[in-house]
């Protein structure tokens, strides 16, 4: 993710998760075969908000899930992830979203 870039769209991947400052710029740089693959499951906005990702041809496609409530639970529980798996343990039970996408913002960077 480039310098200073806000993260738009949380992928959860194997490694354990990828941040991009827009949908576009993820549907750039992911590989269609991971897709089909399962390497990529799920990505979520920042509000918590479902995407979904398919792989149509050698492209990928990603879009918000119509008519699904968000999930900031599982969109916390994958940035506690990345944060244990970065080194960062201090991280309090009460940080909000915003305040734990800030920590990964400032750990990619």
């Amino acid at each position: 993710m480039a310098s200073k870039a806000k993260i738009e769209l949380v992928v959860a991947a194997d490694e354990p998760t990828l941040f991009y400052s827009s949908v576009q710029q993820a549907e750039t740089h992911l590989e269609a075969i991971d897709v089909r693959n399962g390497v990529y499951p799920v990505a979520y906005g920042p509000a918590g908000q479902v995407f979904k990702l398919e792989a149509i041809g050698d492209r990928v496609r990603i879009a918000q899930v119509e008519g699904l409530s968000p999930k900031p639970d599982d969109l916390r529980a994958l940035l506690l992830l990345y944060l244990s798996a970065t080194g960062v343990y201090d991280v309090g039970e009460a940080e909000t979203l915003v305040s734990l996408l800030a920590r990964c913002e400032a750990a990619v960077n």
